[in-house]
């Protein structure tokens, strides 16, 4: 797929809003890992639409599963290792959820075994759907997958919140896949309606904004509550706050693929965002560890947050440079000559 600039910006500011949730502890900002799940679902889909269509010249499972792989294990094993030296956790025990992508239930049972590897979850998320998701996108044609993207965004709410009564804490309902998995259905939907009609998203530009400027709105008047909150457990939370989010995320992602000039776009294109974005998943990665070690030395919050920026900055970058970038480099030229060989076949 072709690199969209305006994501990249869109990237860029959801770590931010992570950041700023871990290391000043900024309201509502936890949101920014519902953007991350709705570009990625927009992402992924694409790109499984794209094998599907040509399967014949270059396989389906085998370069979409070496894809994520190239692109998820590099860092994500430096990431453990890290850990591992640095922390030194007691996950003897539970090794086996991180070492394959179940971080996420450590989280939901409250045995994370340090607050470092708490990011995890949110990994663990998406690799669990994308377990499922190829399947359904190789045996079903457009029409069916829009049916079945939009019927998980409709159940998943309610899933929410049936299950609520059910957990004494909110960490269940917040990490585990069948309760967030419509985020990432909502950006497949995108994709799939994009994939159908190339108007559709210039069509859907301003809806979209609206409806993403309403979603943000009643999350804000709703969070006046205090039984509106991710940590409130709430019937209310649980099945209209996660949807807001993914609403408001939607028609932001909508609204951004359909505009290509003015001050939004220029905002999302700005250079230092889009490289952030770039570098989001290691930095993500590492987040929450580097506040935790300047937190050893710095008592001032803007302080921490300050290092713990400039730390993590430095090691994504590194990652990026380093690793990530000519590993993907090496994947893309592989893929263009398997290509290649295949049409001249």
């Amino acid at each position: 797929m072709r690199r969209i600039p305006q994501l990249d910006g869109l990237r860029g500011i959801a770590i931010l809003m992570v950041f700023a949730t871990h290391a000043l502890h900024v309201p509502m900002l936890w949101m920014g890992v519902d953007l991350f799940f709705v570009l990625s679902g927009y992402l992924i889909t694409g790109i499984l639409l794209h094998l599907r269509d040509q399967r014949g010249v270059g396989g389906y499972w085998g370069p979409f599963y070496r894809r994520r792989a190239r692109r998820i294990l590099p860092p994500y094993l430096g990431f453990l290792i890290f850990v591992g030296v640095v922390f030194a956790p007691r996950w003897g025990h539970i090794w086996y959820w991180y070492a394959f992508f179940g971080a996420n239930f450590p989280l939901a049972l409250g045995r994370v075994p340090t607050e470092a590897m708490s990011p995890l979850w949110s990994l663990a998320v998406e690799e669990q759907f994308y377990l499922v998701w190829p399947f359904i996108v190789l045996q079903c044609e457009n029409v069916r997958l829009r049916q079945i993207a939009l019927s998980i965004v409709i159940l998943a709410p309610l899933l929410r919140a049936v299950a609520t009564p059910f957990f004494s804490s909110h960490f269940p309902i917040y990490s585990l896949t069948p309760f967030r998995a419509d985020t990432l259905a909502l950006g497949a939907f995108i994709a799939v309606a994009e994939d159908e009609g190339s108007g559709w998203i210039r069509s859907m530009r301003w809806p979209a904004l609206w409806g993403s400027l309403v979603g943000c709105l009643l999350l804000l008047g709703l969070s006046l509550s205090p039984s509106f909150r991710t940590s409130a457990n709430s019937l209310l939370f649980n099945a209209a706050g996660y949807s807001l989010s993914g609403m408001t995320f939607g028609g932001v992602l909508i609204y951004a693929l359909g505009t290509t000039e003015g001050g939004a776009h220029y905002l999302l294109t700005l250079a230092p965002l889009r490289y952030l974005g770039r570098i989001s998943y290691t930095f993500y990665l590492y987040h929450v560890a580097m506040l935790v070690i300047v937190s050893r030395y710095l008592n001032s919050s803007i302080l921490r947050a300050t290092a713990g920026l400039m730390l993590t900055g430095a090691i994504a970058a590194l990652s990026w440079h380093v690793l990530e970038s000519p590993i993907l480099k090496r994947t893309r030229r592989t893929v263009s000559a398997t290509a290649g060989r295949a049409v001249a076949a």
